[in-house]
């Protein structure tokens, strides 16, 4: 993760975690279960030897607990799975990912900031010019989602994925690729 990222991260999530822990926390067993589907679609958020974009199709699924404060303000932890395609110099390919993430929200507020980590799966990893050096990269996101009475959310998120170096030597490539991804979101309300 680059280091803008990281700064980002911790300027989006610390004033969330001052409000959430100002006051008595209540760990609460929420229900669980699928929460929403919806559709993601991506730009290339930096410069790269190739462009590209991706288009995903994406289910998640609430963690049967969550933390809040007295005032309804709290975290739940969430399970993200998305299946789509990467596009980059006329090459198409498969990509999916599994990870976590954390909502940020306040009972009654529709604005959810949430952060995220995942592992994404290429079905290659050369897309012209472009060498990610492994088909399994690791991925990290921050966004909010506006969430409608009817169930409609509408979400932003930028989103870095790179294969880290973890498995790989140093002589691997290790581009990373940044991505600002819009998306449409339904909630289930059964």
């Amino acid at each position: 993760m680059s280091r803008a990222m990281t700064k980002s991260l911790i300027l989006f999530v610390l004033p969330f975690a001052v409000m959430l822990f100002s006051r008595p926390a209540v760990c609460a067993n929420a229900k669980g279960g699928w929460e929403d589907a919806g559709v993601r679609i991506g730009f290339q958020a930096g410069p790269k030897s190739e462009y590209f974009h991706q288009y995903e199709l994406s289910v998640t699924y609430g963690l049967p607990f969550e933390w809040r404060n007295l005032s309804g303000f709290g975290v739940a932890p969430k399970l993200n799975v998305a299946a789509g395609v990467l596009d980059g110099s006329g090459n198409t390919g498969f990509i999916g990912s599994v990870g976590t993430s954390l909502l940020f929200d306040k009972t009654g507020i529709g604005l959810k900031p949430e952060v995220g980590i995942n592992a994404n799966l290429l079905n290659k990893n050369r897309f012209g010019r472009q060498d990610f050096g492994s088909m399994l990269q690791f991925g990290a996101f921050i966004g909010v989602i506006y969430r409608f009475e009817s169930g409609l959310g509408i979400e932003y998120r930028l989103q870095h994925i790179s294969n880290g170096h973890i498995f790989y030597t140093e002589r691997t490539p290790n581009p990373g690729l940044d991505l600002h991804m819009i998306g449409l979101s339904w909630l289930f309300l059964f």
